[in-house]
Formats: C-alpha cells, structure tokens, sequence
C-alpha cells in the first residue's frame, strides 16, 4: 500500500512533518511492508536470521499491524460492531407449527398482564378491548341487588362482556384482514385473540383474582359506603371510579403499571407482528395501513388506540364513575365524610382523571419502544469500505435471494494514506441490514461498513410484500 510518506518527496526527506507524525507514518512504513513477514521484520531490526517459529512467537505480524504510536499515545486498531436488530431471528421462514406456538405462548403472557395490569388497575386496554372494556363497566353498574343476578352472575357478565363480546364484534375485521392481508396473518390473529381472551377470562371469573400488584385502586372511602348498604352489592364496584388528582401514592402506582405494560405490549405487539400476524383488532386495519401508505405500525396503531381510549374513557370511567358516586351519596349516612370525592360526579375532571393520562401514557410508551422493536419501513444507508473485494462484495449482495438492495460503487482514496479502495452503498430497509452485514463478512472479513439513518427519501425502492 502506498501512503503520503512513499509518494512526497518532502515527506521522504521529513521536512514539512511533525514530529509525531513522522513517527507513525515511518511506523506504518515498516508494519505495512512487514506484517505479512514476522521473519523478514526480524531480520530488517536485528540484521541477523532466526527461526521463524521464534519469530512468530516473539513479533506477531497481527500484532504490530494493529498498532499505531503516537506522541505520548498508543492506538490500538479496534473493531466495533453496534449494530443491532431486535428479535432478528423471528425474520427467518419457519413452520406453521412453531408460529403457531410462539403465537400461543405470547398470548397466554398477555392474557395475564391484561388482568393484572390492565383490568384490576383500572387503565384501557387496547383496540376494540377498550370498547367492551368500557360497555362492560357501564353495564354492571345498572344492576341492583333485587334484580335477581347475584354478585357472581354480575361478575360472569362483565366478564363475558371484557373479553369475549369484542371477538363476536370484530368477526368483519377478521375477514376484512383474511382478504387484504393473507390468510396466515388471518390465523395467527384469530389464534392470538381467542387464547388470549379465554386466558383472562378464566383469571377473572376466578375467585380472588381482583388485586392489583402495587397500589390500592379501589377507592376505600366509597368502597367503605357500598360495603355498608345492600350487603355489599356494589362494593367490588368502587375501582370503576376513577382515582382523583390527590391521590398522590396510587398515582405513582397507576403510572409505574402503566408504562411496564406499554413495555411489555410493544414486546408483545413486535413479536407477533414479525412472525406473520397482529396481537389486536386495531392491529389488522393498522398493519393494512402501513403496508398501503408504507408508515410506522406502532405509530398508527398508537393513534388509532388514543381515539378509542378517547371514547372508551367516556363510556366507561366518566359515565359509569358518575352514576356510582350519585349511588354513593345518596346511600352515605355521613355524606360529608365523602363530599370531596362524590362532587366531582359529572364534572370534566373526574374525565380528565389519572387513570385516563395513564392510558395515554401507556400508548406513548407502547409507540416509542415498538418503533425500535419493530421498524418495519424503517430506510438506513449502508456504506461498505472495500480494499480488494469489492466486486465480490456486490455480487454475493446482488444475488441474494431474500433481499434486493440496489447498489452503488465507487472508487476512493484515503485522506491518511492515499491508498485506493472501493465504496459500495446502498439505501434498504433498517431490517435487511443484518442480512447485509452477513454477505458482505462471507467474502470480506476486513471490510468497514457504515449504517445511517435516512429521514426522507423521492423515488422508488423495493420493498417486500411478505418477511424475508
């Protein structure tokens, strides 16, 4: 390799050189001549013949070449390697048998968290959930204790209503995903909703399940009121008011449950979405979308569920949460006691509550972690830096057979050492990078290869219709 020292003049005679760097550069001389020949390095030092086993062992070629000195510094010659792809090896084509595990697997998780961080906690669940998550609010709170449905037939209604109504509801979007979509996305999503609703309903017909894991949501003043009237009918109740603003602890509470199953949704949401299918109703229009108009799916998703949320909340806090709180008043043998809380009946704040900002928390935490799971249309520029391989390079990527990537390739010179080497880049999706990376070590182990984002971009690019 040739370097400013071989091909200045002035630099041969070392004028116009500081100091320092006249150091390096005689040093990178000396290790570019030599690396390949530890005993022609030997001899160049030492003006004597060793053995060449000695002479690995005592000056590895290796070794030298991935030094450079410096005044006063060393630097060693360090390969980083940063880039990753989340959950990479759900990409990969596997058998309907395995989808179909991984997807039953998922669900029966989030049936559980659905109870526990999302029912018992008093926060909305996603997509048309949140629609029979609030009817079925509404609808238990007309029920009085001489209408002949008992506490357990009451709670086997809402339950019903939570988790299993919604699916009878959403049988036109399953068929509107079957046609648009692809019947293996159609499967996946009916699996995941069936099981997972059957999870959570058995959990929540299931006697002594309706606690939450941090925090008391129940409201205990107005629990303590319907515990006392009609033998308690409607005091299982009270955690369908929603927390006021001076509650202080429980918001804390509220909000911590709220952002970990935002978390753990994106998880859950990515999963699915790479292995073929959707964890929501909302999911199927929301993945129609984003292939037409080529967007973000968590984002859209995101939105869509913080317009239902928008309703649900109305429908199934504010209304229902007004009527009990009247009930509570009503029936109260000390109104006073209770008077802070049962005036906020009907009033903009008991809508505007914390349980409904933690619901809005949970979709910006949701949008913001399943963008970077899942960064379906996601574009990056991958530079490759090539010394010799670089048509190798292009033809192993060019004639993968899961990916397109258009290329371009140009010659370069490096500012350090003039040394000549090729550039290849390409504009592709965030997700076939991986793939990428893999081609081009096959050829070139040596190669340096550069991934920046892309903000915005006019013209055509491929695009897959299914996962590679």
């Amino acid at each position: 390799m040739k370097n400013n020292f071989d091909d200045n003049p002035e630099a041969k005679n070392g004028s116009n050189i500081d100091p320092s760097d006249k150091e390096c550069i005689v040093e990178e001389n000396i290790i570019e001549e030599f690396s390949n020949d530890s005993q022609s390095l030997l001899n160049k030092i030492t003006g004597n013949k060793f053995n060449q086993d000695i002479a690995d062992v005592l000056f590895s070629g290796e070794q030298i070449r991935n030094k450079l000195v410096k005044k006063n510094t060393i630097y060693n010659r360090t390969k980083m390697s940063n880039f990753g792809l989340k959950l990479n090896r759900l990409y990969s084509i596997m058998p309907m048998w395995k989808l179909i595990l991984i997807t039953v697997i998922t669900a029966i998780f989030f049936g559980v968290i659905s109870v526990f961080l999302v029912k018992n906690v008093g926060i909305y669940n996603f997509g048309l959930a949140a629609v029979g998550q609030s009817l079925a609010r509404l609808i238990v709170v007309f029920f009085k204790p001489d209408s002949g449905i008992s506490v357990i037939t009451r709670n086997l209604i809402e339950q019903f209503v939570f988790w299993i109504a919604y699916i009878i509801l959403s049988i036109p979007i399953f068929i509107f995903g079957y046609k648009k979509i692809g019947k293996v996305f159609g499967h996946l999503t009916v699996i995941f909703l069936v099981v997972s609703s059957i999870v959570s309903f058995s959990i929540g017909i299931t006697p002594g399940t309706n606690f939450s894991l941090i925090g008391d949501f129940s409201n205990p003043e107005i629990k303590a009121v319907f515990a006392s009237i009609d033998g308690g009918y409607k005091e299982s109740l009270s955690s369908i008011i929603p927390l006021l603003w001076n509650d202080g602890g429980n918001i804390i509470a509220l909000f911590i449950s709220a952002s970990v199953y935002g978390f753990l949704l994106a998880w859950i949401f990515a999963i699915i979405q790479i292995i073929g299918g959707t964890a929501g109703v909302t999911g199927i229009i929301g993945e129609w979308y984003a292939n037409e108009k080529q967007k973000s799916f968590g984002s859209i998703s995101g939105y869509m569920n913080i317009i239902i949320v928008i309703i649900g909340v109305l429908l199934g806090s504010w209304l229902p949460g007004s009527i009990l709180l009247d009930q509570a008043n009503a029936n109260s043998t000390n109104p006073e006691l209770i008077k802070d809380i049962t005036s906020k009946a009907w009033k903009f704040e008991l809508y505007l509550s914390p349980n409904f900002v933690a619901t809005i928390l949970t979709n910006v935490v949701y949008i913001a972690v399943l963008n970077k799971l899942y960064p379906k249309f996601k574009l990056v520029k991958v530079e490759i830096y090539s010394m010799k391989k670089h048509n190798q390079i292009a033809k192993v990527i060019s004639s993968d057979k899961k990916i397109v990537s258009g290329l371009t390739k140009f010659k370069a010179k490096g500012g350090y050492s003039s040394g000549g080497y090729y550039v290849i880049t390409s504009i592709t999706l965030f997700r076939q990078v991986n793939r990428i990376i893999s081609d081009v070590r096959k050829v070139d182990e040596d190669a340096f290869i550069s991934i920046t984002d892309v903000r915005s971009i006019d013209g055509y690019i491929y695009l897959p219709k299914n996962k590679f």
